[in-house]
């Protein structure tokens, strides 16, 4: 191959490399396969070696450069990166939004809202459309460079792409946030977990020790990514008139810019698009803590300018944090449904995510050995939704801290021995069937809205009917009576009747949540819901084989050995003979093959109130319908919850009937 070949090939590989990179880091669409991507790169590496004067300055072999061996060096910023004021309720928004109008003396706003990053802030600077400078915001008027691994980060475009209609500047600074994946992130801390090495908080620091290293090849290792979101300065081309027009101008440049950003006329739709952000906050791949909102025209930003430190046409508004640091009181020890033993901090009380904590999980007692976590030590928080609060890390060893390593001898509420569970040692379980504790979760279990939906039989009434000994086994709750209820505190004739009259209608749920609620281990909704469809009924599930247990989809070993090894017990055969005696329904309901919807196909997406995903697929397969992974052409219906995502849209690009709750709900009752 001549010269002029392989000067052409070098050009075609690069820019066909860069074009995979920008469809995937950019615009989330994969092209290629990552075998095949890794040829490409490698043909190019290759040839680059063999003709190093025809490489291009900034090919995408260089995304890895040499190791800084000096230290980051510090960098004015031309134009200084203010930091944003806050507003954390919607009446401050009001206010902030008030004072905008005064300082314009009108009352027609257009603002922008945006997701707000939780990542590190970096300004990216081009020098006739190639990066020649990125610098972290530091103190606002001088920041680290860290251009060496801003260079290795696949989402950030070395070259400017050239766009019709407007000229390469001189000078192009683009502001935004570098910011690590959600999945990333939990391979980086499983991988320093396994070498031994501290765990990163969370996302943000993950990102920033990531950005500050002075090794490329490390950095690269950790898939730090880049979202545009503000426009610096520009030199030798003409300005843009909003900052809407920049974040399609950057876009179309090659940067990544979040697509849900939303103009917005009015206060009452900056609170539409608050709340929705909210709502999506933890279905999106990336940690957010708020959303900026900024006056879109540039001409009215610069007629109201800014404070030493902060600009006064752009506020934050922060969600309520998911990390707090609190002092741990005490660690006790609790038993859950299957047994198993878990020990729990007691917290001095903190709000974090919205509500006050006052107790966080550890996990299993390898746990507080790893956090090297005492009573009297100040720890960091996490809650995110509705998980249930966990300890991070100690920030603060406690003056008089305590000890709490060893596992206990005995269950801390029946005080019967038990053994270590087949766990690996990691968990630890009491063995007793007659446990208090592990009866009073069951039936709270067995009563939850995905398998018995017994409305009344919540946490103060299964612990009031366990600990009074009128329950002594799930069947139990079939032989109560109105009259033996009213003893219950804060139990009167109505309510005692309603939760009798909800303990008959559990009867004929069908064998799909009976399964569920009986809290098998290894056994969830989904395979609850396929076992029920397979076998149809208790009796031919309870004799089948692992064999045959193994030749269901989706049933892996674990699984089957674990449905097996339950039904053989003769406690749970003993328990399966009083609900039958009780009348509860041991076969799957029967799907109406006359209906409307038979032969329909459904797809679900976002987060549904008063369903599961679980119950609301059993609730269309009852009537005949089937239900789809992926919108097509042969999609009758699409469902839609909250934080809907990318099949709510497809649904209306193709024209397919879209469902809220209520009329999903009215569609299953009225066929």
């Amino acid at each position: 191959m001549d010269k002029t070949s392989v000067q052409q090939e070098i050009l075609r590989l690069s820019r066909l490399i860069e074009e995979y990179n920008h469809r995937y880091y950019v615009c989330d669409d994969v092209l290629v396969s990552d075998q095949e991507y890794d040829e490409l790169l490698a043909r190019l590496a290759g040839l680059e070696k063999d003709f190093p004067e025809l490489a291009l300055p900034d090919s995408p072999v260089k995304r890895v450069g040499a190791k800084v061996l000096s230290g980051v060096k510090a960098s004015p910023h031309a134009v200084p990166m203010l930091s944003l004021d806050n507003t954390y309720s919607m009446d401050e928004l009001k206010e902030w939004l008030a004072r905008v109008k005064k300082g314009l003396g009108r009352q027609d706003v257009e603002c922008v809202a945006e997701l707000k990053i939780d990542g590190v802030s970096c300004s990216l600077i081009y020098q006739k459309g190639r990066l020649v400078t990125a610098l972290t915001r530091g103190d606002g008027t001088t920041g680290e460079d860290v251009i060496h691994n801003v260079r290795v980060m696949r989402s950030v475009p070395l070259e400017i792409r050239r766009i019709e209609g407007r000229s390469v500047a001189d000078i192009f600074e683009v502001r935004g946030e570098v910011y690590m994946d959600k999945n990333d992130f939990k391979v980086l801390n499983t991988a320093r977990l396994s070498d031994g090495l501290d765990v990163f908080a969370n996302l943000r620091n993950a990102a920033s020790g990531s950005l500050k290293l002075l090794d490329p090849a490390e950095s690269s290792k950790r898939k730090l990514r880049f979202f545009a979101h503000s426009f610096g300065r520009i030199e030798g081309a003409g300005e843009f008139v909003t900052h809407w027009d920049f974040l399609m101008a950057a876009r179309a440049l090659g940067f990544a810019v979040n697509v849900k950003s939303r103009r917005c006329s009015s206060f009452d739709e900056l609170i539409t698009v608050c709340r929705e952000f909210q709502d999506m906050r933890l279905l999106l791949p990336f940690d957010v803590d708020g959303v900026v909102i900024k006056v879109n025209s540039f001409a009215d930003q610069r007629i109201l300018g800014e404070t030493m430190k902060s600009p006064r046409w752009a506020v934050a508004f922060k969600f309520p944090a998911f990390q707090a640091t609190t002092i741990v009181k005490d660690i006790l020890v609790q038993v859950g449904r299957t047994g198993v033993l878990t020990p729990v901090a007691e917290l001095e009380p903190v709000a974090c995510a919205g509500v006050i904590v006052s107790r966080a999980t550890l996990h299993n007692f390898e746990e507080i050995n790893r956090l090297d976590v005492c009573k009297g030590d100040r720890i960091l928080l996490e809650r995110a939704g509705d998980v249930i609060p966990k300890v991070v890390k100690v920030v603060e060893r406690g003056e008089r801290r305590e000890v709490v390593r060893k596992v206990p001898t005995d269950c801390p509420v029946c005080r019967e021995d038990f053994i270590c569970a087949d766990e690996g040692f990691v968990a630890y379980r009491c063995l007793n069937l007659e446990c208090p504790k592990q009866l009073e979760r069951r039936l709270v279990h067995f009563a939850s809205r995905g398998a018995m939906d017994i409305e009344g039989l919540g946490v103060s009434v299964a612990a009031q009917l366990v600990d009074k000994k009128i329950v002594c086994s799930i069947a139990d709750i079939y032989t109560l009576t109105s009259e033996r209820l009213q003893g219950l505190d804060s139990f009167g004739p109505k309510k005692a009747d309603n939760l009798i009259k909800a303990l008959g209608e559990s009867r004929s749920r069908g064998l799909s949540r009976l399964l569920f609620g009986l809290g098998i281990p290894n056994i969830g909704e989904k395979a609850s819901l396929t076992l029920a469809w397979r076998f149809g009924s208790m009796p031919v599930l309870m004799a089948a084989s692992l064999e045959e247990l193994l030749a269901v989809p989706e049933m892996g070993e674990v699984s089957a050995a674990a449905v097996v090894k339950f039904f053989a017990q003769p406690a749970t055969r003993a328990l399966i003979g009083r609900l039958t005696d009780a009348g509860v329904l041991l076969e799957e309901l029967k799907v109406k093959e006359q209906g409307k919807l038979f032969g329909k196909v459904f797809v679900f997406t976002g987060e549904l109130v008063k369903y599961s995903r679980g119950r609301a697929a059993e609730g269309v397969k009852l009537l005949g319908a089937e239900v789809g992974a992926a919108v097509t052409k042969k999609t009758d219906f699409v469902v839609a919850g909250g934080s809907a995502g990318s099949k709510l849209n497809k649904a209306r690009t193709l024209g397919i009937k879209v469902l809220n709750e209520r009329e999903f709900e009215e569609m299953l009752n009225a066929d």
